[in-house]
């Protein structure tokens, strides 16, 4: 039974509570006059949960078993989810005209063998397609129209395209298939006419309702994907923006589920800000004409207990922090060619130390990273990175202030310090200080034309001003600075992020820019 809104209250502490843990997990910050958008939010997911206060609900979403599914929906609440057909248009491109074709040729031949060898001529060629996180359908639906158009006749096949997600009521709009005019802003003509049905609703307002061929041959179903069992045997799997905010040891546990669900020669579809790079043994990246995807690779994983038994007891906890451990490291590499270009040399005590504290950020142990900071200064006083890096941890936190504080103290030991002036204009920006978060990210540009994320950030101020042509133009100089690394080089100064995640939400945000115009 759901309980009443009144019987759930806030009190400051707790809310401020929920505030820090909401950042600290996925970046998400509230200002204070958001603070009441994220009481509703919580309030709404208590009654939801039928838990007995605010307090419980805390537990509920950052201790119990259930806590990874729990804190999507509350996500789900406080981020507004733009959803619509044929959404991130290059990978439907790419399935379309190239990962489709081959498993087509590839199906037919392997049925046309069996038929002969077996001499039964009842064989058919088959095709699965798992679209994880479903939301209310038109991922799965935007797949299904798809494979109707490169098989012609279905009869001749066995088909199945599963779709899931953890939201029942996402599930039941999708089942019902009717959508509103802005979900087919990418939807061509050919394909209106063709699938859908225009028809108004009781408010007189246009609707689109999707023909019963195409909605009989997705299957919809409810998955926690915190759940013990997956489905298994699919030649590709759509995940795009569900792992998003989840901690990199449940993303890791997650992929290895997937990569295990898929087939020999597999293909795995994720969001433009996600990546699996740092899964190379299980997954490869490929790049067709501006899609980025992820093959199923059949090396052996270093974590694979059937080659390896010494790693049966490794966790996903620990492979987590073998792959932060690498992301540090790899980041610090980045950052020290830029060193070495400006003649500014590191010791081995300061680069160790670094890294440790890049992995103290990655698992948001912030303490941690406080204490090898000031082991850091202590070491080199007149090392400007470790107090760049605390500047870093109070602006993830929101104590904007402080993290000023520590940047004056980076431009004091070096005035020509670019990452401080790009910090600077992160900081502003999320201040709404818009011109003079400018003034500092075209700072840092003029100290360094090559620096890809001010250009980035720069591109995101003019979007949120509605420049579209300023912005365009602004990811298009992220994209010609970014293309001069290979695509798996970490950028520095950006968590992590390698060229090609980067590359490809810059795409992604050029595309949508043509839809806003």
């Amino acid at each position: 039974m759901v309980r009443e809104t009144k019987n759930i209250t806030l009190t400051r502490e707790l809310r401020d509570r929920f505030k820090a843990f909401v950042a600290d997990r996925c970046g998400l910050y509230f200002k204070d006059h958001d603070l009441k958008n994220l009481e509703n939010a919580i309030i709404e997911r208590a009654r939801v949960s039928a838990v007995n206060s605010a307090e419980e609900y805390y537990e509920k979403v950052t201790v119990s078993k259930d806590k990874e599914t729990e804190f999507r929906e509350l996500l789900n609440l406080l981020t507004i989810n733009h959803t619509y057909f044929f959404r991130n248009e290059p990978h439907f491109r790419a399935l379309r005209e190239k990962i489709l074709p081959e498993i087509v040729e590839r199906k037919c031949r392997k049925a046309a063998l069996t038929k002969k060898t077996s001499g039964n001529e009842n064989v058919k060629p088959s095709l699965r397609v798992w679209s994880a996180g479903c939301s209310t359908g038109e991922e799965a639906y935007s797949i299904a129209m798809v494979v109707r158009d490169i098989i012609e006749d279905p009869d001749d096949w066995d088909v199945e395209i599963y779709a899931s997600d953890a939201s029942t009521s996402a599930l039941s709009r999708a089942r019902k298939a009717v959508y509103a005019p802005n979900t087919m802003k990418l939807l061509s003509r050919e394909y209106q006419d063709k699938f859908f049905v225009k028809k108004g609703n009781a408010k007189g307002l246009k609707q689109y309702e999707l023909i019963d061929e195409i909605k009989k041959m997705v299957h919809f179903d409810y998955l926690n994907l915190m759940g013990e069992n997956f489905p298994q045997k699919f030649d590709i799997i759509f995940c795009r923006n569900v792992v998003i905010y989840f901690e990199l040891e449940t993303v890791v546990a997650l992929m290895n589920r997937f990569h295990s669900s898929l087939n020999d020669l597999g293909t795995m579809f994720i969001g433009y800000s996600e990546t699996l790079q740092f899964m190379p043994d299980k997954f490869k990246m490929k790049n067709w004409e501006d899609a980025i995807f992820y093959g199923k690779t059949k090396s052996a994983s270093r974590f694979d207990t059937k080659v390896f038994p010494e790693t049966a007891m490794i966790s996903p906890q620990a492979e987590a922090e073998k792959i932060i451990s690498e992301r540090a490291a790899a980041e610090l590499c980045a950052e020290e060619k830029v060193s070495e270009e400006k003649k500014v040399a590191l010791s081995k005590k300061i680069k160790s130390l670094l890294v440790e504290i890049t992995k103290a950020l990655y698992l948001k142990k912030y303490d941690r990273a406080f204490s090898l900071i000031r082991e850091a200064e202590e070491v080199d006083k007149n090392a400007p990175r470790p107090h760049y890096l605390a500047a870093e941890i109070y602006a993830n936190q929101g104590r904007f202030p402080e993290a000023k504080d520590q940047l004056e103290v980076v431009l004091k030991l070096d005035a020509l310090f670019v990452p401080a002036h790009y910090l600077s204009g992160t900081i502003y920006t999320e201040e709404e200080d818009l011109e003079q978060a400018k003034v500092s990210l075209k700072r840092a540009l003029y100290l360094d034309k090559n620096f890809s994320l001010a250009y980035y950030s720069l591109a995101n101020i003019y979007r949120k001003e509605g420049k579209h042509d300023d912005a365009v133009r602004a990811y298009r100089n992220t994209l010609k600075v970014l293309s001069q690394g290979a695509p798996d080089d970490i950028i520095p100064y950006s968590g992590g992020f390698n060229v090609e995640t980067l590359l490809s939400i810059c795409r992604s945000n050029i595309e949508r820019l043509k839809i806003e115009e």
